[in-house]
């Protein structure tokens, strides 16, 4: 019987030498959920441990290769970092922890000693999650090192009245799987435990197998108890425990030299942290995870999923200038080669709708469907729009684009911007006015010269100041005044000059007259509304038109902010008149209110607005106000 005894257990440590093997053959990348905040840049933690189940510390970025919907992505930046651990230490309690040696400490003493002295040198930076249980369940949740220290001294169990069994274990599963305090926290469970005398249990241990290893929950396993139970089946099967789960066994009688805890712990504690810049172009949960290149070969991790919006940026033009108008200088109102501005400056600013602020990579200015200025560096935000060759008025249609690094582009809304052109005077007047300063000077010395040639050939007598007084006492002496003689034309030779004068032809090109007696007119008033003129504005005619056009208006107003045709004025059949706004920047409006688009219909008095301008509407013939009549009731006798 002990023969058969001593092959079964020869068996199972075989099968545990086997286990060992495959499982420390095996490199392991363990990728986290990734942080998609800074879009177009991830970022992610990794775990990589090799075949010996030791983290691969050194890797440099070129070693590891994102896999993102199934296409390859470099990783951009990959750095080892240190994470506390989350331990649990359960105690799996028995009589054969209650053995005392030659110095009276018990077994399970002499353990709580090493773990309260590793403990107790943990750097404080880096604060370990500790919990420690029994069968009887919790009795310190995670605290950190100082607190378990404490908890570990007080805890004094009834080693001897308690039975070993695996409730232990399967509660300290269960408090290290229940909270993550950080990410990236690696978990380990400190298994401390004598022997047990299941027969079946190899097959009662596995379920705790699985559920570590599906959790990334390391087991170590100290085997405390009588050096003869180090070859039995529940020894083997601890070992099986250790090694499935990435751990190992330690097993003490009294005798042998514990083992260090921070060497099974301290590769535990790093963590890669990597980013990439993404190449997604929509919306959706793509599919990531992590390649990496050892030196005994590529190892894969699992799969990861996320949520991310993306959609194109969206440029927006700040306060653009709806109305541009440009005229000659204003040191040089004549000059007919300059008009000014020759360029109009364009700010945009460009928002993200997904809320992930990224690189552009070109915007472009379009007026009128075709590009006017393109930038493909910083600053991005600013265009420069050339109006030197436009010299007629119009409206003309604006639109940015914007693209990103993400090769999105989106267009902006257009813009409607009217460009008012004033050309200078031109012909003799204008002339004269712009040159005339030098033909003033020409004349002043002309004068001159012909004065002091006079005075050199004595051609010229100057008059004293006494034949001045005399001559103006005679002018003013009734007696020698000069008389004015008045010619007498008879009637037929008056009717005659009046017919002549009134067939006299107009010159062509000759300005048309107002009309006088008008039956209606404006009154141009200054902004506190008084008349800024004493003269009127005449409204003669079936439709009068106003703004800055002198081809398509009959009354031009030279003002910024009126449109070229600006409104309209129409008589109507019964004489009234119907005022209606031409589509203009600035509005039309009539006692400070817009004109309706069915027009409106004037009354004597009303106020009316054309852009900055400001008119008085006056009919020649004003309505007659009724007078109230005032009726007087007797009162009721």
């Amino acid at each position: 019987m002990r023969r058969f005894v001593a092959v079964f257990t020869s068996l199972v440590l075989a099968l545990g030498a086997a286990i060992t093997v495959r499982a420390q053959g095996q490199a392991v990348a363990n990728l986290y959920p990734p942080d998609a905040s800074a879009f177009p840049v991830v970022s992610a933690l990794l775990d990589v441990f090799d075949a010996n189940q030791i983290f691969a510390s050194g890797l440099k970025p070129e070693a590891v290769t994102i896999i993102e919907n199934g296409q390859p992505v470099p990783v951009k930046s990959l750095n080892e970092q240190a994470v506390p651990l989350q331990i649990v230490v359960a105690v799996n309690q028995g009589s054969a922890l209650d053995y005392r040696g030659t110095d009276g400490l018990s077994r399970f003493q002499r353990v709580s000693q090493v773990l309260a002295g590793w403990a107790q040198t943990l750097p404080p930076d880096l604060p370990d999650d500790f919990s420690l249980v029994s069968q009887a369940g919790p009795v310190i949740n995670h605290t950190v090192a100082a607190n378990f220290v404490v908890g570990l001294n007080s805890f004094k169990p009834d080693l001897r009245a308690a039975t070993p069994n695996l409730q232990s274990l399967a509660i300290a599963l269960d408090t290290v799987s229940a909270q993550t305090p950080r990410l990236g926290m690696k978990r380990a469970i400190l298994f401390i435990t004598p022997h047990m005398d299941d027969a079946d249990i190899s097959s009662a241990i596995q379920p705790h197998i699985e559920r570590a290893r599906q959790n990334g929950i390391r087991v170590f396993v100290w085997l405390v108890d009588t050096n003869t139970y180090f070859t039995t089946t529940s020894a083997a099967a601890f070992n099986t425990l250790a090694l499935e789960t990435g751990g190992s066994m330690f097993a003490y009688s009294g005798a042998e030299r514990f083992p260090d805890p921070e060497a099974y712990f301290a590769a535990l504690r790093r963590v890669y942290a990597m980013s990439y810049e993404s190449r997604l172009t929509s919306a959706g949960q793509p599919v990531l995870s992590a390649q990496v290149n050892l030196p005994d070969g590529v190892v894969t991790s699992g799969e990861q999923t996320f949520s991310i919006d993306i959609q194109p940026p969206n440029p927006i033009l700040v306060n653009p200038l709806l109305q541009i108008t440009r005229r000659a200088p204003e040191d040089d109102p004549f000059n007919t080669d300059i008009l000014l501005p020759t360029e109009q400056t364009i700010e945009i600013i460009t928002e993200f709708p997904d809320g992930h602020k990224r690189l552009l990579t070109r915007t472009t200015l379009y007026v009128d469907g075709q590009v006017v200025d393109e930038n493909t560096a910083e600053p991005f935000d600013q265009f420069t729009w050339d109006i030197s060759a436009y010299s007629l008025s119009g409206e003309h249609q604006l639109i940015v684009e914007a693209v990103d690094s993400l090769g999105l582009s989106k267009s902006s809304m257009s813009i409607p911007v009217t460009i008012t052109v004033i050309q200078p005077p031109r012909g003799v007047s204008a002339l004269l006015a712009k040159n005339k300063l030098p033909i003033t000077i020409g004349a002043i010395t002309f004068a001159g010269l012909a004065l002091l040639v006079m005075l050199l050939f004595g051609r010229v007598r100057i008059p004293s100041l006494r034949a001045a007084r005399e001559a103006r006492r005679a002018y003013q002496d009734p007696l020698t005044q000069p008389i004015q003689v008045v010619e007498e034309i008879s009637a037929p030779a008056a009717a005659e000059r009046t017919k002549r004068r009134a067939s006299t032809k107009k010159a062509p090109g000759a300005p048309k007259p107002k009309p006088a007696n008008a039956a209606a007119s404006f009154m141009r008033l200054t902004p506190d509304g008084q008349p800024a003129t004493a003269s009127l504005v005449g409204l003669a005619g079936h439709e009068v038109t106003f703004g800055t056009d002198p081809v398509q208006c009959t009354q031009v107003m030279d003002d910024p902010s009126l449109s070229p045709l600006h409104a309209r004025l129409r008589q109507t059949d019964d004489g009234a008149y119907l005022l209606f706004d031409n589509n203009s920047i600035a509005g039309t409006w009539v006692n400070y209110e817009p004109v309706p688009r069915e027009g409106h219909r004037l009354a004597h008095g009303d106020v009316v607005h054309f852009g900055q301008l400001i008119y008085r509407f006056i009919l020649r013939t004003p309505p007659t106000i009724p007078h109230p009549k005032v009726t007087v009731q007797k009162p009721e006798e």
